[in-house]
């Protein structure tokens, strides 16, 4: 059975990029038509009954919210991915009243986008052309680029939503591929890397323990001293004694 998609965006480019990826990744997925405008795709909803709809949050005419909005009233009610370059949450909060099935922010990820699509469409692993081997190759390269990162600005105050716009993944992607790859949350990584780097200063330097804190990020020696506690059980001042 072949999966029919509409490809809503007000820039061509873009549409014939997601087509790409489409047509790239599956033998069963057709793309039906491309729209350059929410109007557009709902009339060709109408016409072509589609299962999945791609579409731009901005667009003239009629935005992708309420291309959402004007679909969810249909007798065969297509599924809908949101691509927005705007990450606020109330696009986010909107968009599940219409039935918005995921929400992605530009610029669109291939490796994303196709899990977004296998989990709407019910696609799985072996169904697709060759993914597995490039699903695994693209997730190491996520996790090692964010790694990378994190590793050379973990004395800032970074958050997951930092790090997942420098490696060009969602936030949840990227925190699901921590807990996969690593068996542990974002800031369980971030927080393992502060401590290793504190201890070593506190072995092999004679800063003191406030100046050693602000270092590895943490502006307050109290917080800090706490953290370092639970994971060695010994106080910053206890540690450097022994």
């Amino acid at each position: 059975m072949e999966h029919k998609v509409i490809v809503c965006d007000d820039e061509k480019i873009i549409r014939q990029g997601i087509r790409k990826i489409i047509e790239t990744a599956y033998d069963d997925v057709e793309v039906v038509s491309e729209c350059k405008n929410g109007e557009e795709g709902y009339k060709e909803a109408v016409i072509h009954t589609p299962e999945l709809i791609i579409t731009d949050v901005r667009m003239p005419v009629v935005n992708g919210l309420d291309l959402a909005r004007l679909c969810s009233g249909m007798e065969r009610r297509p599924k809908i991915i949101l691509i927005s370059a705007y990450s606020e949450f109330e696009y986010a909060r909107t968009a599940m009243r219409y039935g918005v099935s995921e929400y992605i922010i530009k610029p669109v990820n291939r490796f994303e986008l196709v899990e977004s699509i296998n989990r709407i469409l019910g696609i799985s692993e072996t169904s697709k052309a060759g993914a597995e081997p490039a699903d695994s190759v693209r997730d190491n390269s996520v996790i090692g680029r964010a790694k990378e990162y994190i590793d050379r600005n973990f004395y800032k105050n970074i958050s997951l939503e930092d790090v997942s716009q420098k490696v060009g993944v969602n936030p949840n992607y990227l925190s699901s591929l921590f807990k996969k790859q690593l068996e542990m949350k974002y800031i369980e990584y971030l927080t393992e890397l502060r401590m290793e780097k504190a201890r070593n200063l506190l072995l092999n330097t004679d800063l003191k323990v406030n100046e050693i804190s602000e270092m590895v990020g943490y502006l307050s020696t109290k917080h800090f001293t706490r953290i370092y506690k639970e994971k060695f059980g010994v106080t910053p001042s206890e540690g450097r004694e022994k």
